[in-house]
């Protein structure tokens, strides 16, 4: 009976743990505490402005060397046009002006803490904190005195005539330096087949008579058998030059050519950007302010018409013409 009794279903339940309900208990949010990161510096900024009626190849040179140096200084780059003292942010440290109508020095004297650079500017001072590249007016004859060079060395008669713009202010200027530079090479100019004359010629136009009658001026020139002829910049169209490649007249200029054109020997131009990586060390330690000259360069040469040795001779006079070895206002 006792046996019977210990296995009834009774006991059996009775025996069995009982399970407890399940509480859903709120777990507490853990609160992630987290410290805001640094703001980052905001690098040293290279800015470079443009004034109105700058040389595009003036531009791009000096542009391009900025942006190449600010990256090796580990400085970020930055161009516009124009300028208000309100682009003057913390972090601009160096300003570079391309162009006659910045005022840098006024800009200089309100921000001491800033370098300041001018570049083509005929009025711009070198101060404590303000450098001077090139000067427009020495420039503007030098490059009318190594066109009439270049022109002389690649003429194979001597006939070469200058066309300037009757408006500009310098046109005796650039006509006197263009003849000399000419007469450097070739002394009398003397011509080996007719039809003869005296070369080089020059003639001053307006730019309201050349827009309308350039194709009879070319003519004039082309007729007396004239091979090259230098174009002032004030002067330049896409279509005088295009009919100027028309007839086969070599141009020498102190403008680029709209487009790569068969008669182009070569542009006249002013390059700051050897001067500027020449002063960037000082511009970045010591800020001292200077004057420095450009450098007159020879752009879109074509090869074919202007040989190694010819071009050899264009930089070996650019030299010495910047050096002062040679001077423009002496007739050799």
């Amino acid at each position: 009976m006792l046996s019977v009794a210990g296995c009834s279903p009774t006991a059996s339940i009775i025996d069995q743990p009982t399970e407890e309900p399940l509480v859903n208990t709120p777990v507490s949010p853990v609160l992630e505490v987290t410290t805001p990161s640094p703001m980052p510096e905001a690098l040293p900024t290279v800015l470079m402005i443009t004034g109105t009626e700058v040389d595009p190849f003036m531009v791009s040179q000096s542009e391009n060397m900025l942006e190449k140096l600010a990256e090796e200084a580990s400085m970020q780059f930055a161009t516009l046009e124009g300028l208000e003292p309100e682009m003057l942010s913390p972090e601009v440290k160096v300003v570079v002006g391309v162009g006659q109508d910045l005022d840098l020095n006024i800009l200089a004297v309100n921000h001491p803490g800033i370098v300041f650079v001018a570049i083509g500017s005929a009025t711009a001072a070198v101060a404590d904190n303000v450098s001077v590249i090139g000067n427009p007016v020495v420039e503007t004859q030098q490059k009318a005195f190594m066109a009439g060079y270049l022109s002389a060395i690649i003429s194979s008669d001597n006939k070469i005539a200058a066309l300037i713009a009757e408006e500009n202010p310098a046109r005796d200027l650039l006509a006197e330096s263009y003849v000399v530079g000419a007469r450097f090479f070739c002394g009398i100019c003397h011509q080996v087949f007719p039809p003869y004359g005296t070369f080089p010629q020059w003639e001053a136009v307006s730019s309201s008579t050349m827009a309308n009658d350039f194709r009879a001026i070319i003519d004039q020139y082309s007729n007396i058998a004239v091979e090259i002829m230098y174009v002032h910049g004030d002067l330049a169209s896409p279509e005088l030059f295009a009919y100027m490649e028309e007839v086969g007249t070599k141009v020498v200029s102190d403008r680029s050519p709209d487009l790569p054109r068969s008669n182009w020997v070569g542009t006249v131009a002013v390059d700051p950007a050897p001067a500027l990586e020449a002063i960037w060390p000082d511009l970045i330690t010591s800020g001292t302010g200077k004057q420095v000259p450009a450098l007159i360069v020879l752009a879109d040469r074509d090869s074919r018409l202007v040989s190694a040795g010819r071009y050899r001779l264009f930089e070996v006079m650019t030299a010495d013409l910047q050096s002062g070895m040679v001077s423009i206002e002496i007739m050799p």
